[in-house]
């Protein structure tokens, strides 16, 4: 009955509402910290912040698109995949705050020219300090750590949905949209 319950919100346009506003809800606290507390994102944050975003538009895309299976299942795999994406750089910025990462953690986003978010929306995109360090957040946990956390409840929580998605499509019983 729970499983059943469960797969029906996960096909549901309140799964996609949620995921829009966790998302948001994420970004806003970024901004937060950045704008009000005068924390400065490095560039590790600004890409966690991208697939953040990603992961939002991908919530668009599913909430829009709820009755039709194709662009669940294909918004719900774009979501897995940024939310790894989130782990990773969170989990990278976790190991330079530890001093275990060796690589390079400059001022540059990386964007391309053609897709330059620094540029356009610098408030939010543009890098402003060097990695090495993020703000005390809650429990005791450092931001970095605190997205680490977060994210693998949420990426657990999105392979779930992507899995009973997919186990309802299988049953026979499932209907055609």
């Amino acid at each position: 009955m729970f499983i059943h319950r469960l797969t029906n919100f996960f096909n549901s346009r309140w799964y996609w509402l949620c995921v829009v506003l966790t998302g948001l809800g994420v970004e806003g606290v970024a901004l937060f910290y950045q704008h009000v507390l005068d924390e400065p994102p490095c560039v590790l944050c600004i890409q966690s912040r991208v697939w953040v975003l990603a992961g939002v538009l991908f919530g668009l895309v599913g909430l829009i698109g709820s009755n039709l299976v194709a662009i669940r299942l294909t918004a719900q795999l774009g979501l897995v995949g940024a939310l790894g994406m989130v782990l990773n750089k969170s989990w990278t910025t976790v190991l330079v705050e530890r001093g275990l990462y060796d690589g390079q953690c400059g001022m540059d986003p990386g964007f391309p020219s053609w897709f330059a978010l620094d540029k356009w929306f610098p408030n939010v995109f543009e890098v402003w300090t060097m990695c090495g360090f993020t703000p005390n957040f809650l429990f005791g946990m450092t931001m970095g750590e605190g997205l680490v956390y977060g994210t693998s409840v949420l990426i657990a929580t999105a392979v779930l949905a992507l899995v009973l998605m997919i186990l309802h499509q299988l049953r026979p019983s499932a209907s055609p949209i």
